[in-house]
């Protein structure tokens, strides 16, 4: 295939400076010194119960946790820690923790089923997973046969005072029955923070010696095929999405004297890099271990004030309806949606109700967040995904034309210094996500004549359910175990309400293949919300002559 490139200079991205980036460890330093005593991470339970950690407290747990992982476990560059927990003062201390030492992270969904999870332990390699006790049994389950050495607990009230975690202990365990110890020999981060005998803390000067390009996350994602992979992405990728930040839209970096709000989950890309701007910037952090259902943030809402508040379009079209809301969101100034596109008539709606404005990203696990941004103060480009991030280049591939003309399209390819170095262990499917130089997002796009860029689709199959990716041949591989079915095929179905939902086709002869065994056969296999809403019988699937699976025909028999 012979590749042409054309260029519209009119509004071709500016790339030729260099970002100011940084080291995180410099960052974090700096914020101990500077921030000491101010407010830095909040748990907040639904019960109204909350505790505030300053910046000097939880990076000195964080460099402690740091010197336990190197000295008294032994573990060195290279290995890999995996942390699984609802949003809490925990997450962030060993996340922070695992960095300090050198090492590197996978962040893993708490949705995850037993199977789920061992899947990702073996193939990111983790030695440790540092878990929240309400899935201890779960992780008990998930890592044997796992290379796991080692299980470190953590709790949402970890870093409450002892008097009021007892109480809220005996809640979760006795009351609610969420939360149980972790059996065996495994240790827990308090008894880790209070116990440890610290020869040595140099954490700052450790970390200064590694190489910012070196692979320092490992971030699951779908993918095309369905397959969950690992994205590793560089410290050196972070910083620069943070510094493309501050230039893009520099009301965005926290000060001081301003609280994010983070109910989106800190596992995923967009949380994480949430968290990672309020570390850098004396931000204050107030997490949401459970959102749902949505009166769960009510007393952090009425307490804390938020300024920020990162959401996606779902969140924000629920809160709405939320009687509390209509007082409470008054506090919120900026507004940051990602993950699905946000829709014009409830940014409208959003930005009616809070007087906040809206900076809408595009972006992806494997661009460690951003690609580029949106503020729909200044854009007033219906259903436009914005411009490019600051040293960020996209392009259009139309037929056989990288361009960046208005009008075209086909699918969105990028390159800047965020993009990831690859997908773990498979060579192959790296090189096939590689056009040269550009990444190939995999999503359909087109510019206007004011150079702002336009999701066309996204992925394909790919189903966006509640703000979380649903890859169709996951769920296909789950239905085709399902007694009685003799094929199947999940795909996504536009519901009345705009919004997308999964749905089951379902080929049987079977009598006692219901759709009630069917949804009670994935919801034993896998997460809740890649669970089908709904199960249809249809007496052949269609497919095409080399039979593959035609999912867009799949919507005529929904």
């Amino acid at each position: 295939m012979a590749i042409q490139t054309t260029s519209n200079t009119a509004f071709a991205p500016k790339t030729d400076f260099a970002l100011d980036t940084g080291r995180l460890h410099e960052k974090i330093a700096q914020a101990l010194v500077e921030y000491a005593d101010q407010p830095f991470l909040t748990t907040a339970l639904p019960t109204g119960h909350s505790e505030t950690t300053d910046f000097k407290t939880a990076i000195a747990s964080a460099q402690r946790l740091a010197a336990y992982l190197r000295e008294d476990l032994g573990y060195a560059e290279g290995d890999v820690v995996a942390i699984q927990s609802p949003n809490c003062t925990s997450y962030i201390v060993s996340l922070l923790g695992v960095f300090l030492a050198g090492l590197k992270v996978t962040n893993v969904n708490p949705l995850y089923t037993a199977a789920e999870t061992r899947r990702q332990l073996k193939d990111s390699g983790a030695r440790c997973v540092i878990g929240s006790t309400i899935f201890s049994e779960m992780i008990e389950e998930a890592v044997e046969g796992t290379s796991v050495d080692k299980v470190i607990a953590i709790s949402v009230t970890d870093f409450f005072k002892p008097m009021t975690r007892a109480a809220l202990n005996f809640l979760l365990r006795k009351v609610k029955k969420l939360d149980r110890p972790f059996q065996g020999a495994h240790s827990t981060l308090n008894e880790i923070l209070s116990n440890t005998v610290v020869t040595e803390i140099d954490n700052f000067d450790r970390v200064a010696a590694l190489d910012p390009e070196r692979d320092t996350i490992y971030q699951y994602s779908g993918g095309t095929t369905g397959v969950s992979k690992g994205v590793r992405l560089t410290e050196q990728g972070l910083m620069s999405n943070i510094a493309q930040f501050s230039i893009a839209s520099p009301e965005l970096l926290l000060t001081p004297k301003q609280t994010m709000l983070l109910a989106l989950p800190v596992y995923h890309v967009f949380g994480m890099l949430a968290s990672v701007i309020a570390i850098t910037n004396g931000g204050h952090l107030v997490l949401i271990p459970n959102p749902r259902p949505l009166t769960n943030m009510k007393p952090a809402f009425k307490k804390f004030k938020p300024d920020v508040f990162p959401g996606v379009n779902t969140l924000f079209e629920k809160l709405l309806e939320e009687d509390w809301f209509q007082e409470y969101g008054q506090s919120i100034k900026i507004t940051i949606s990602g993950a699905a596109a946000l829709h014009d008539h409830t940014a409208q709606n959003w930005m009616a109700a809070t007087q906040s404005n809206i900076i809408e990203g595009y972006g992806m696990t494997e661009a460690t967040t951003l690609i580029a941004v949106r503020d729909h103060s200044v854009s007033k480009s219906s259903g436009s995904a914005g411009r490019a991030f600051p040293g960020t280049e996209i392009r259009i591939l139309h037929n056989d034309l990288i361009t960046d003309q208005p009008d075209l399209v086909g699918e969105i390819l990028i390159s800047g210094p965020q993009v990831m170095k690859g997908y773990l262990g498979r060579e192959q499917e790296t090189e096939n996500a590689y056009l040269g130089e550009w990444f190939k997002t995999g999503d359909m796009g087109r510019f206007d004549e004011d150079g702002e860029l336009y999701i066309v689709d996204r992925c394909k199959d790919m189903v966006l359910v509640g703000g979380f990716n649903v890859f169709p041949n996951e769920v296909d591989g789950v239905l085709s175990t399902c007694p009685g079915v003799t094929e199947a095929a999940a795909a996504g179905i536009r519901a009345q309400s705009g919004s997308e939902e999964l749905h089951a086709f379902v080929v049987t002869s079977d009598p006692k293949c219901t759709a009630q065994a069917v949804l009670a056969h994935c919801r034993n296999e896998l997460t809740g919300y890649k669970v089908p809403r709904k199960v249809h019988f249809i007496e052949e699937l269609p497919k095409n002559p080399i039979g593959k699976i035609l999912r867009r025909h799949l919507q005529d028999h929904a």
